[in-house]
């Protein structure tokens, strides 16, 4: 069955629907540049409500597998890819991509020139897009964008109670804004016992947890929409060694009287080179967002740890003082390289200092 992209300015990409063809979407059409783990990609909450393009031409051809998974469901509204593959060649038995689209009822579509594709957004910037049938009526078009909105995306990919990993070793709570599953396996090597709260989670609610660090997760929508949110950020930073991942990056910045801005056309992909300014070092990373935190307000107490190289956009934070660290990319990648790894470690280290202070 023929379907197309439709954009707001009436620009359009043709090709076949794959998934669940009864269903149309739409929402934000952003680009991912990763050479694999297309199963992660659409796994990963942060891609709450948009229309991912997966720009390595041939998607599929390992199949999908739950151990590749980081959540329990696929949250872009629609993946438009240039091949998929027909046949899922892995040991592990794998299920055919568009057999997992349509498990959880999700549309896409094939044989689109996703280079053209990519040229235009990075030419236009972020745009919102209808997906749908060839014939898609433009009354049903408009009506689908109307629809967009993800003020309220956090609190609808967010764990709806708490849970506990582990069972011993220090205490770690992750405030899940729409955390993957890789970060609570990084945490969980590094033999934390790990407690996942809702973003709703109150001061009262963290600091009765008692935690020894906290870790602020990754997720979707624009952080600017999320003030509510900001009272427990605060608490963390004062009280514990804490770690924001993404858009907790942008919360800490948010709650410490920075601003966010949106980036043209995002980053988002696993092959981003970023800079350590403490360590020298360029590493190679795992990235899934679409705005930035202007660091000028935090400069009296903030250094600049992490810079993306391709844009100079500021990728990480450390407080100067407090046991406070920031990343704007994903270092528990899932997709990608593992070249960041050893800022858990950091984290680590952070919190086995306050403790040792603590005990004497």
């Amino acid at each position: 069955m023929r379907g197309a992209l439709f954009f707001e300015d009436g620009t359009r990409f043709e090709g076949n629907l794959i998934g669940d063809v009864s269903q149309a979407a739409a929402g934000e059409v952003v680009f991912n540049t990763a050479m694999t783990g297309y199963q992660e990609i659409l796994t990963d909450p942060s891609y709450f409500g948009q229309i991912v393009v997966l720009t390595y031409p041939l998607i599929g051809n390992y199949g999908t597998f739950a151990e590749a998974a980081e959540s329990l469901f696929l949250w872009p509204n629609a993946v438009i890819v240039k091949e998929d593959a027909q046949i899922a060649s892995h040991f592990g038995g794998a299920e055919t991509f568009d057999s997992y689209l349509k498990r959880y009822h999700k549309c896409g579509l094939r044989g689109v020139d996703t280079r053209a594709l990519t040229r235009h957004i990075r030419n236009r910037g972020t745009e919102h897009a209808v997906l749908g049938r060839v014939d898609m009526p433009e009354s049903a078009k408009m009506q689908y964008l109307s629809q967009i909105d993800l003020s309220q995306s956090v609190f609808q990919v967010t764990t709806p109670q708490a849970y506990t990993l582990g069972e011993e070793g220090p205490h770690v709570v992750v405030i899940d804004y729409g955390a993957k599953n890789s970060i609570m396996a990084q945490l969980l090597e590094r033999h934390f016992r790990v407690t996942v709260l809702p973003a709703t989670t109150t001061v009262r609610e963290l600091t009765d947890y008692r935690p020894d660090g906290v870790v602020l997760s990754n997720g979707p929508g624009n952080p600017s929409d999320f003030g509510m949110l900001l009272d427990p950020v605060r608490c963390a930073i004062d009280r514990y060694p804490t770690l924001g991942i993404c858009l907790g990056h942008q919360l800490i910045g948010l709650a410490e009287n920075a601003s966010t801005y949106p980036l043209k056309f995002g980053h988002h992909g696993a092959n981003h080179p970023l800079l350590d300014h403490v360590s020298g070092k360029v590493l190679i990373t795992s990235q899934n967002h679409g705005y930035s935190v202007d660091p000028a307000p935090l400069l009296d107490r903030y250094r600049i740890r992490l810079t993306n190289l391709h844009d100079q956009t500021v990728e990480g934070l450390q407080h100067k003082e407090k046991p406070v660290m920031t990343v704007q990319h994903h270092p528990e990648a899932g997709p990608g390289p593992w070249d960041s790894h050893y800022l858990f470690d950091e984290f680590v280290e952070m919190i086995m200092r306050r403790k040792e202070v603590a005990d004497a």
